[in-house]
């Protein structure tokens, strides 16, 4: 995507997720990243939920949560600047977010569900609003954003996270046992 409105709206961190993404209709997109994210979560195995490539990397099932958490975050962020709230919002910490989650005894699937079930309440929050709303600028993290540089920066924050899924964990488990 080269909107350079969008990147200009957003955090620099935000032009790699902004470079993963189609088109500049937020809506397709996030059912695009939808349908990827149940693809990707698909092929892997009940044994393979707890999966890590590396000590200090989140397992399968942590980087599900981190998607799900993540897109809580920033779509409660949309949702408050697109109803043009100055309120100047706090940051979170990604890893303490996951290190309280205690993801072993949650079953994949059901990480999925809710998946659907938060891309489904965000996608509702976008159908909903129109172009004044998305392009309030609030900030985050000390960061200015707006309600639609927050949607294409999850749309893009999970296709990054699919992305490592099918490479760093999917492609590297293949390999062990094939």
């Amino acid at each position: 995507m080269k909107n350079k409105a969008i990147y200009n709206d957003a955090p620099s961190y935000c032009g790699y997720y902004f470079d993963l993404i189609a088109s500049h209709d937020l809506l397709l997109e996030f059912e695009k990243s939808r349908v990827l994210t149940l693809d990707v979560f698909s092929m892997v195995s009940p044994e393979q939920e707890n999966y890590s490539y590396q000590t200090d990397k989140w397992t399968i099932k942590e980087v599900l949560r981190h998607i799900i958490d993540m897109e809580r975050i920033f779509a409660y962020r949309a949702f408050r600047f697109s109803r043009f709230d100055p309120t100047e919002l706090s940051g979170v910490e990604e890893n303490d977010y996951i290190d309280n989650a205690k993801q072993t005894e949650i079953l994949l699937s059901d990480l999925v569900e809710e998946f659907l079930v938060v891309r489904n309440a965000t996608t509702w929050i976008y159908k909903n609003i129109g172009n004044e709303m998305l392009d309030f600028k609030g900030t985050a993290n000390k960061q200015n954003y707006t309600a639609r540089t927050l949607g294409f920066a999850m749309i893009g924050h999970n296709i990054h996270h699919c992305n490592i899924i099918k490479t760093k964990y999917l492609g590297l488990i293949k390999k062990k046992n094939g």
